[in-house]
């Protein structure tokens, strides 16, 4: 709910103002961002005509289909930047997409759900590692691995036959000898002996390229460094290199062989209706398909048909292929080669070749050096195959059944996907009608406030969008008006005015949802009436108790329910009133999305709290240390700011770093056993 709409300017005083601005626009190629109000980036688009592209939004509206008229009702202004040639303006799309995430965009969002394996290059010592999040922090990234245990398995090779760091970078700096994993010869011990960098690089550079799938190559090359140190003598490396050398050809077994030719492919598949957008890609290395993940896009938005335009509908899909390959490849390893047989009828040749120089300059930047080769993205396997080998019957039949499998898993993940939609409609519209709102409650915020006995109280907001959780949206607030007390109204009230404090920039959502009952929505109400918000849709959820009625032995349990504030007939909230409480059906659609979302605020907030209370808790053991005064807890804390480290380090070590007497340590020690346990 935005409450500063279009409708103050007008909507013809609106499209004047743009149709002005569009006769300064240059027949140019280039890119636009369409922007709303408040300034924030709705679109980024890329023409090769920036004046048709950008009048064919303003022109003609009532042959707009209802996405872009839904787009252009939000559109106040617009900037262009020009290019010199369209294939820059396909580059410098892709770039302000992935950097600003527009709304009404084909947005490729990172997997979570599935692990990386991490290598920090930056680090003097690089050690490889599995995380669940991408970021841009310089380091190699791998991933992410979707076969079941093939994670496990690759990183289970690398730990025991390649001597890398495993430390973590606090212990490597704190340790007095080189620990275990030196001793059973799984790491070489840069932490306290003198080893030579090159010999670690060498190690590493191996692993980054078996993650890279290059098994074959790097086995040729680790034999040959076996047979020249048992030449020399160095019988331990040799072992060492043998043993490598088995571990590769265990990964090298266990991967299911589906080609006779050692090529390196992704081979693309994809499944489509009006709405909805599922891809999968299926990647093949030396011949052997090592991974594959499908990919969801939401289609949100239509780029309306330029003047004289014929078949608006195949632009549109080609408008989506393209995004969804320049986005997916934008921070990948480019393959060798890239098969996308459903784009065939799609995708222009001029398209085809902008794509292939992207392609070819992402894989430029990769690998540090110029390449020639401007032929990796194919939409015939034919042309594919005749690139890169001679023709091979067998090899086209192959790649065939690979694209109906890519196919398949694009169009299995979209049903999955349209249940799943479907279920959060479901849950949206039961909300819509059990408190008969005038639209879905698409965005909802909850907010839950958890304290104990006044003590570092807390507040959480989560947020769904869609009827799912919307992390971006999740917020921590640590309440600082209660003065110590436990004061629900108050913290509430603190919560309501730091969430609304910036009227002019905020999104307001469709709907808040209050974790209390009768007292704390008419508390709400009358925050959300002084700020001016008076139109906002707010609603409590009371929790089900269970209760003694004195005159017998049965329990007598409540339902969950709902506290719905009183209106006028404008809208507005009227808190001095009585408001009205409706019970909530167990299991019905609007239950479970109202429940969902108040029991992952309580989750959010009480988490928070605990974290909160722990940190104070730890640290207050400190003064209760007799000789640990405010210069030695200073720097104590400044050495170890974890203090539960301590548990697992050498008295000696921390009163040698320290210089805190080694009694005294004992002491605070025993203290953060007694909390432990």
């Amino acid at each position: 709910m935005n409450l500063q709409t279009h409708q103050k300017t007008g909507a013809l005083t609106r499209l004047k103002y743009l149709r002005e601005k569009l006769s300064q626009v240059p027949q140019k190629p280039g890119v636009y961002l369409h922007k709303d109000l408040s300034g924030e980036i709705l679109y980024v688009g890329k023409a090769k005509n920036l004046n048709a592209r950008l009048k064919s939004y303003f022109t003609g509206i009532e042959n707009h289909t209802p996405k872009t008229r839904a787009l252009v009702a939000k559109i106040t202004d617009f900037d262009i930047i020009v290019t010199e040639t369209e294939y820059e303006s396909l580059l410098l799309e892709n770039n302000l997409i992935k950097h600003n995430q527009p709304n009404y965009n084909i947005l490729l969002r990172d997997d979570k759900a599935y692990p990386y394996i991490k290598i920090d290059i930056q680090e003097k010592w690089p050690r490889v590692t599995i995380v669940r999040k991408r970021k841009k922090d310089g380091s190699l990234y791998f991933g992410p691995f979707t076969l079941s245990g093939q994670v496990m398995q690759l990183m289970n090779v690398i730990n025991r036959f390649f001597p890398l760091v495993k430390c973590t970078p606090m212990v490597f700096k704190t340790v007095t000898r080189p620990c275990n994993y030196y001793d059973i010869k799984r790491c070489l011990g840069p932490c306290k002996l003198a080893v030579n960098t090159e010999e670690y690089r060498e190690h590493l550079n191996n692993v980054i390229a078996i993650l890279n799938s290059k098994s074959k190559d790097i086995s040729k090359k680790i034999k040959d460094e076996m047979l020249r140190a048992a030449d020399e003598m160095k019988f331990e490396k040799a072992a060492l290199l043998r043993d490598q050398i088995k571990a590769l050809e265990g990964l090298t077994i266990n991967q299911s062989v589906t080609l006779d030719v050692d090529i390196e492919v992704d081979i693309l598949g994809s499944y489509w209706n009006e709405e909805l957008v599922t891809f999968h890609v299926t990647n093949i290395r030396d011949g052997k398909i090592v991974g594959g993940h499908s990919y969801i896009v939401k289609h949100l938005t239509e780029e309306p048909g330029e003047e004289g335009e014929i078949d608006n509908k195949k632009r549109e899909q080609e408008r989506i292929l393209t995004s969804f390959i320049c986005q997916y490849y934008q921070n990948k390893t480019i393959p060798e080669g890239i098969l996308f047989e459903n784009a065939k009828n799609v995708i222009s040749n001029e398209h085809i070749k902008m794509v292939n120089e992207f392609l070819a300059h992402q894989k430029q930047q990769n690998l540090n050096k110029e390449s020639n080769n401007l032929d990796i993205f194919y939409v015939k396997r034919e042309e594919y195959v005749k690139n890169i080998t001679n023709m091979n019957k067998n090899l086209i039949l192959k790649l065939k059944d690979l694209t109906h499998h890519s196919n398949q898993n694009a169009e299995n993940k979209f049903h999955e996907q349209i249940k799943m939609d479907e279920n959060s409609n479901n849950m949206m519209m039961g909300l819509q009608s059990f408190l008969n709102l005038e639209s879905l409650p698409m965005l909802i915020e909850c907010f839950d406030i958890s304290t104990f006995h006044g003590t570092e109280t807390v507040a959480s907001q989560v947020t769904f969008k869609n009827a799912k959780p919307l992390k971006s949206g999740y917020k921590k607030y640590i309440i600082k008006e209660t003065g110590g007390n436990a004061d629900d109204f108050a913290s509430l009230r603190e919560v309501i005015r730091r969430r609304f404090k910036d009227r002019e920039h905020t999104k307001y959502p469709d709907l808040i949802l209050i974790d209390g009952g009768t007292p704390q929505i008419r508390e709400v109400g009358w925050v959300i009436k002084s700020l001016g918000l008076a139109k906002l849709n707010i609603v409590g959820i009371a929790k089900s108790r269970g209760e003694n009625n004195f005159t017998s032995s049965q329990i007598i349990n409540s339902f969950e329910r709902l506290v719905i504030p009183k209106r006028d007939e404008n809208g507005d909230i009227l808190p001095e009133q009585e408001p009205e409480t409706k019970i909530l059906k167990q299991g019905s659609p609007e239950f479970k999305l109202v429940t969902q979302l108040r029991d992952e605020a309580h989750r959010f907030a009480i988490t928070f709290h605990r974290q909160r209370r722990d940190k104070l808790s730890i640290k207050s053991v400190l003064l209760d240390v007799h000789g640990l005064g405010a210069k030695r807890r200073k720097k104590l804390i400044e050495t170890y700011p974890n203090l539960k480290d301590l548990l697992s380090l050498s008295l000696a070590e921390v009163s040698e770093k320290t210089r805190i007497p080694l009694n005294i340590i004992q002491k605070i020690v025993d203290k953060l056993k007694e909390m432990k346990n």
